[in-house]
């Protein structure tokens, strides 16, 4: 008796990790791209949702794909969620890196720093995967707590750099680096659940001057490129 088609279509199919072979219509995206696709759906569908709970078969439909492809890429919609946070993370971390290497002086280097994770709140892309990666969904995921505290600890390392540049040459005469990058990113922080809430009404610029007027007299950070401008 001559095989069907479809069990040949079983037999050809791509292995998974289990060793155990993937049923379902093969990709017409690369994966890195179907990959990126349906991150990018989930903030979509995540932003739109921010309060209830989203499918992983909303993020499908939104992405186009099907439910096979998603589980090509991930375990699980919190293997997603962890997913993105990490990349959207790293890729903070690395233009705060960016920011610090390229300041001129220790102050300009503190100010970037500010200005840049205060972005995460009001440029409007950053701001919709901020509110995503705090909604309340994602916030309930296993592993969220201590993810965020080694996210933070990345992050602050760029500023921890800038502060003791600062210290050591004198432009930070009461600065301890380490206790102040804490205290500063957790200014920070606050912001982005008060903007997140709707209660943080001022504008980024005027957010801004009032954390750099507040870190001049504390460690002496200059308000702008001119000393004591």
């Amino acid at each position: 008796m001559p095989s069907r088609p479809d069990a040949a279509k079983r037999k050809d199919a791509p292995a998974r990790a289990d060793g155990r072979r993937r049923v379902g219509r093969p990709s017409i995206h690369a994966p890195d791209v179907e990959r990126s696709i349906v991150m990018e759906a989930a903030y979509q569908a995540l932003a739109e949702n921010l309060e209830g709970k989203t499918s992983v078969s909303a993020i499908c439909a939104r992405a186009g794909l099907s439910t096979t492809s998603f589980y090509r890429h991930f375990k699980s919609k919190d293997d997603l969620f962890l997913a993105m946070f990490e990349a959207e993370a790293e890729k903070v971390a690395h233009e705060l890196d960016e920011k610090i290497d390229l300041a001129e002086d220790a102050h300009q280097a503190v100010r970037e720093w500010i200005r840049s994770y205060l972005m995460l709140s009001f440029e409007p892309r950053r701001r919709q995967r901020t509110l995503a990666m705090l909604s309340p969904e994602v916030s309930r995921m296993p592993g969220y707590a201590s993810s965020v505290a080694k996210v933070q600890e990345r992050h602050r390392q760029p500023l921890i750099r800038a502060l003791r540049a600062g210290a050591k040459d004198g432009s930070f005469t009461c600065a301890r680096p380490e206790n102040d990058a804490v205290l500063i990113q957790d200014i920070l922080g606050s912001v982005l659940v008060r903007r997140r809430d709707g209660v943080e009404k001022r504008d980024s610029g005027t957010i801004l001057l009032d954390i750099i007027d507040f870190l001049h007299r504390a460690i002496g950070l200059r308000l702008n490129g001119h000393a004591d401008g």
